[in-house]
């Protein structure tokens, strides 16, 4: 039985969480806070397995209250909210400050956003945040480098990632320069409702602009492009595309997608694993692995959750702490990428 303690300050959502929750027998709710305050309260007397949270709350809201349950009692944290922009900028805003995943709330009668919330509870009470096994800690790898034959083409940084990436990724971005000699493509597994949301966020927070790809998308050094919500993103004929995501995918936008188009194309290009779940982009890294292209993995040191970065090991290049990737990015592009002046 999976426990859930469910946050949210209006009695009336958290009877519905609770009974969408509670629905297939496999989830119970252990418990019930209003508040932030009371959050920390409760999850210290019912130690829960999962947190859902409600982002905006009167006192300590949601974003505070992230910070002080990851310190001093650190469960997986699935932010469960509106569809106002407010609300969705700050639920994405949640994944930098320790949440591992997001929800819509779905009303009483929607049985398919109560299938996804109660799918989301599962995957994320698989979870042992901030547990670190010895056994399982990686270390660097010490392999030549791929040689990719001469290309003019932009590089493409692909970078995949799902529950705790966000963090990782942005500690990446902060310290790659705005004149960087590569374009960033980032498949990070979302809800489609929040796509829109971390674009913004993702613009706001850091130095590069930021398309999402309705339409081809020419690759530009120093910028980022994502997919639209509900759609993968694939490198075909020298752009970037987003294209329809399989109503049968467990992720979306598939990692896997991206990198194995990248593996098909010509030029310096890198594939990058950041903390997340599953094993989405282990079959993607190997293809460009195979297309010698530079294929990075997040340590276990340094991911939240290494699922995914745990899965492409073997097809990984370099497996390095999030701090160590930007020197050795930009080490590559000097040697092997095309340039572009300061």
């Amino acid at each position: 039985m999976i426990r859930v303690l469910v946050v949210d300050d209006s009695p009336i959502c958290r009877e519905v969480l609770t009974d969408q929750l509670e629905h297939e027998g496999d989830i119970m709710v252990a418990g019930e806070a209003e508040s932030g305050e009371q959050a920390i309260d409760r999850i210290a007397e019912l130690a829960p397995d999962v947190v859902t949270l409600d982002i905006q709350m009167p006192g300590m809201g949601g974003l505070a209250a992230i910070e002080a349950l990851m310190v001093h009692f650190p469960r997986p944290i699935l932010v469960v909210t509106g569809l106002d922009t407010r609300e969705r900028d700050l639920a994405v805003a949640a994944t930098r400050r320790g949440a591992l995943a997001l929800a819509s709330k779905a009303a009483y009668s929607d049985l398919v956003g109560a299938a996804h919330l109660r799918t989301s509870v599962r995957r994320l009470a698989a979870i042992r945040v901030d547990a670190r096994d010895p056994g399982e800690r990686s270390q660097r790898t010490r392999v030549a480098w791929p040689n990719p034959a001469p290309s003019s083409a932009t590089p493409i940084l692909a970078i995949g990632c799902s529950a705790g990436g966000p963090k990782a990724l942005a500690e990446l971005l902060d310290e790659l320069p705005p004149n960087l000699a590569a374009c960033l493509a980032v498949a990070n597994h979302l809800p489609a409702d929040f796509v829109s949301a971390y674009a913004r966020l993702l613009e706001t927070q850091h130095h590069f602009a930021v398309t999402l790809a309705h339409t081809p998308v020419e690759p530009e050094r120093g910028t980022i492009v994502l997919a639209p919500g509900g759609c993968d993103l694939v490198y075909s004929a020298g752009r970037l595309v987003g294209v329809p995501s399989s109503p049968d995918a467990i992720w979306c936008p598939r990692v896997d997608a991206l990198f194995e188009s990248l593996a098909q194309a010509p030029g310096a290009h890198v594939g990058v694993v950041l903390s997340g779940l599953g094993n989405d982009g282990t079959r993607g890294l190997a293809a460009m692995r195979s297309a010698d292209k530079l294929t990075i993995v997040q340590d276990r040191a340094s991911a939240s959750v290494w699922g995914m970065p745990r899965a492409a090991l073997g097809s990984a290049t370099e497996v390095l702490a999030t701090a160590a990737m930007p020197e050795l990015l930009l080490r590559w592009l000097a040697s092997r990428g095309p340039q572009r002046s300061a």
